[in-house]
């Protein structure tokens, strides 16, 4: 248990608005999203690890300012749900929008143990949606990992190979990241 507080701990990579320098809201969002499959695909191969991480994101539920002791995916939330907040730091985009009620659905999900496939493909999609990805990999990541039980060994490793090398270049550290390629290979 002490090693997993430590590594989230030491991972964190976004403590702070000094991390956001050169970023856009655009940035955020992809990485935000890549960290939302990443922890679909954590959630159905290391579901304790899941729950522990989405606990420790909902400590503080409203999203409403980065915390040096939030997750990397709390943090990047509410950068995008307060853009104006940190326009100093980043370059907003207002057509980007987070959807918190949603989203804590989801995390309550995860919490309680439940799955409901149809409403996580209407997460997963909203969020791509909301988030203005565009990207015809993401695209092809978010259809796999929401069906994860459906593709090959091989499609989930394109798969997790796909998510780890988006992040790979712009948030090596955050702290599901450095869990995903450390624990599911």
């Amino acid at each position: 248990m002490l090693d997993f507080i430590e590594e989230l701990k030491e991972a964190r990579m976004f403590r702070g608005s000094d991390t956001l320098r050169g970023k856009s809201a655009n940035d955020i969002a992809k990485m935000a999203f890549t960290m939302f499959l990443m922890l679909e695909i954590i959630r159905q191969e290391d579901p304790q690890w899941a729950k522990k991480y989405v606990s420790d994101t909902m400590d503080y539920t409203n999203f409403d300012a980065m915390r040096t002791s939030a997750t990397d995916l709390h943090n990047l939330l509410a950068v995008l749900n307060n853009q104006d907040k940190y326009s100093a730091r980043i370059k907003s985009n207002a057509s980007i929008s987070v959807p918190v009620l949603a989203i804590r659905r989801y995390f309550r999900e995860i919490l309680g143990g439940r799955k409901d496939r149809g409403l996580d493909r209407a997460l997963f999609q909203k969020l791509q949606d909301t988030f203005k990805i565009s990207s015809g990999e993401l695209s092809s990541a978010r259809r796999n990992v929401t069906d994860w039980h459906l593709p090959s060994k091989t499609e989930k490793n394109v798969t997790k190979r796909a998510l780890k090398n988006v992040l790979q270049s712009t948030a090596h550290q955050a702290d599901i990241f450095v869990h995903f390629k450390s624990k599911l290979k």
